[in-house]
């Protein structure tokens, strides 16, 4: 059996994308006359291509090439023909959109399988409705029904990071294992990222507490200014010990580093996903968002919610104007939660 996965455009999304591609590797039914696992390909656009490079249960990750948002007919037709001659015997259509179906069909691969929605029954074979917005199952539950595994058959996202990558990635940014990370960025919006004092306070009581270790910061190019403001707001004694790379590595950079980590502050965000596939302590602040529909799914993960009258929202900005879903989150809440730095990652 060969498999075609088209990704999803969000690195969350694609990581939770991986409890699905681990219940279709293991899945007995699937495996070929000669016993083995059934062989996976994804299809990912740049951003997130990078998730699935470690992960055990894919075979090859293809870069698609096209501009996002852009329909791209005879680019996307292209493409198709190219994978038709690979041959694959069905494709699971992770995003919604009629584009992102367009590969699979002009492939001709024999089973396509999404969601409904965008006029896209024309170009699927197979279609499932999509759950009312207030019914919406948890991430991996979604993705995993387009397979038609239960809850049973759905197994946490893995990130496997080798243990020459991990220790060349700190060697190369000369860190320690066992550093506190921070990922403060949140691409969604402000309604879900913490205030910066929040995220200094938890640093600064980190650093006092781990006299030998770092804070390491992490988030893309956008994030650059809000992991400086955190950097700024510890005491001038500890900022040499802290150290911002938003916007200074590359996705598979930032994964093998984040897997020497000792524990992860985080907002609800891509990065948290991360931390969580590669089993790394996780502390995770969620305002505008819910931890029921996409929690880190860890079983060392902590999650701090208030669970105020008005969240979650969903909203990229507070439609209220406060904030007090994460202003009100006390930092001493993950400080008294934070264990002892491990030396030994």
């Amino acid at each position: 059996m060969k498999i075609l996965i088209v990704a999803p455009n969000w690195i969350g999304d694609a990581v939770m994308s991986l409890s699905l591609i681990q219940a279709l590797h293991q899945d007995n039914t699937l495996r070929g006359v000669d016993g083995k696992s059934c062989e996976i390909h994804v299809l990912a656009p740049p951003v997130t291509a990078p998730v699935y490079q470690f992960s055990d249960a894919v075979r090859a990750v293809q870069v698609e090439p096209f501009a996002h948002g852009k329909l791209q007919w005879g680019l996307r037709r292209k493409v198709g023909a190219l994978l038709a001659e690979r041959a694959f015997d069905v494709a699971f259509m992770l995003p919604n959109s009629l584009k992102s179906a367009l590969v699979p069909w002009f492939a001709r691969i024999p089973k396509r399988v999404g969601y409904s929605g965008e006029l896209r029954r024309a170009v699927l074979t197979h279609t499932l409705p999509k759950p009312d917005k207030k019914a919406k199952p948890p991430m991996i539950q979604w993705y995993g029904n387009l397979g038609g595994f239960d809850a049973a058959a759905l197994q946490n996202p893995v990130l496997n990071v080798a243990a020459g990558l991990r220790l060349a990635a700190c060697a190369e940014f000369q860190l320690p294992p066992g550093f506190l990370a921070l990922a403060p960025g949140a691409e969604f919006g402000p309604a879900k990222r913490w205030p910066a004092s929040h995220f200094a306070q938890v640093a600064t009581e980190f650093l006092i507490q781990n006299p030998i270790q770092n804070v390491v910061l992490f988030g893309g190019p956008k994030d650059h200014a809000f992991c400086g403001e955190i950097v700024s707001q510890l005491p001038l004694d500890l900022q040499a010990r802290a150290q911002s790379l938003a916007g200074k590595t590359s996705l598979a950079q930032a994964v093998a580093l984040m897997s020497a980590a000792s524990q992860v502050v985080t907002n609800d965000s891509g990065l948290m996903h991360v931390a969580a596939a590669l089993n790394v302590q996780v502390h995770a602040v969620f305002g505008s968002s819910s931890p029921h529909h996409t929690p880190p799914l860890n079983a060392k993960a902590k999650v701090y919610y208030l669970n105020l009258e008005c969240s979650p929202c969903f909203q990229r900005e507070c439609p209220l104007g406060h904030t007090d879903c994460l202003k009100k989150l006390d930092p001493k809440m993950v400080v008294d939660q934070l264990g002892p730095a491990s030396q030994g990652v």
